[in-house]
């Protein structure tokens, strides 16, 4: 799916004398999901970086309508100016974060060893966006279709890009070079986008860090109108949220105002930090917010941060949603 302005001024095609009424159809049967899947495409998912909340990273797109986006780990896919040379590279950190532990684990050269959050070193990678039975005529059409020349290219991009959902689950390190790599067309046509908020006790500085720049980004570049918002949450023992009380959305709007009152030095309450929050706020124009949780086994709470967090976790489709959902959709 990665488009070069270079090849995009070619003479023009046959195409461009029909109507736009006609080439506007012509493009949606193109580009939009397939009514039947295919039964010969089969996706290879094994290059993407691991991460603890894979398993919530279904193989197969949620939708017909969902193109999802993934950090490959550099180790199984090196790093190559023939495999890369479209794609921006960032860097990511090579640990894999144990949530139990609380411990950076170096799997680099395939040697486990404990390592200290900050004692782990980046290395450049790229992205890959994942097809489905659905979509998989994808990898044919675009290319095919998008280059021919540049008023074709623009048409057609608002159609594509306009109509699925792009999905980075915790790959959130990915969603500023993908969209940077897009034309200016391809990317003001996006108005759906999907992410996943790690773990509230387990957020790290590089995580907050990503996390601020992917909420800039959104908020200055895109003009979105549904963003869903996937948040994993917390659910301890047998008995998981039975004696939670849950928070309200009335709360959550007091603890904002407790936070605007006495300033940035007060990070959150019971120690978890809902500064990400106020960074998603700055989205502005949305017509939807979809907020889901997505619920994991964790320890009985033993401190504050982790009673709040368990807490929070229960209310995320609740109180959380409702307040958010006030606070972000603006009124048709």
């Amino acid at each position: 799916m990665d488009i070069t302005m270079q090849a995009l001024d070619y003479p023009q095609s046959p195409l461009l004398r029909l109507p736009l009424e006609l080439r506007l159809q012509i493009y949606e049967q193109l580009l939009l999901p397939s009514l039947l899947p295919s039964s010969t495409h089969s996706l290879s998912p094994l290059n993407l970086l691991p991460d603890h909340h894979v398993y919530h990273s279904s193989t197969t797109n949620e939708t017909p309508t969902t193109l999802s986006v993934r950090t490959i780990d550099p180790y199984l896919l090196p790093h190559s100016s023939r495999t890369w040379r479209r794609r921006s590279t960032y860097h990511i950190r090579t640990g894999t974060y144990n949530p139990i532990l609380r411990l950076w684990i170096k799997n680099a050269d395939r040697e486990i060893g404990a390592l200290g959050p900050f004692l782990t070193h980046t290395t450049p990678t790229t992205y890959r966006v994942l097809l489905s039975p659905y979509t998989a005529h994808l990898r044919h059409t675009v290319p095919s279709l998008l280059l021919l020349n540049r008023q074709i290219h623009d048409e057609a991009a608002r159609v594509l890009y306009s109509t699925y959902t792009f999905n980075f689950h915790t790959s959130i390190e990915s969603l500023v070079p993908f969209l940077s790599d897009l034309t200016p067309t391809a990317r003001s046509a996006i108005r759906h986008v999907s992410v996943t908020k790690k773990p509230l006790p387990y957020t790290s500085e590089f995580d907050r860090a990503e996390w601020s720049s992917l909420c800039t980004y959104l908020s200055t570049t895109l003009h979105l109108r549904t963003l869903t918002l996937n948040i994993i949450a917390g659910k301890p023992g047998n008995e998981g949220w039975d004696d939670v009380l849950p928070i309200s959305a009335a709360q959550f709007g007091m603890l904002r105002n407790v936070k605007k009152e006495f300033g940035s030095s007060q990070r959150g309450i019971g120690g978890v930090d809902l500064e990400w929050v106020e960074q998603v706020m700055m989205i502005k124009g949305l017509r939807e917010v979809n907020v889901n949780a997505m619920v994991e086994h964790c320890p009985l709470p033993r401190s504050e941060t982790m009673a709040f967090w368990v807490a929070f976790s229960k209310s995320i489709e609740s109180g959380f949603a409702e307040w958010i959902r006030g606070a972000m959709v603006e009124a048709v």
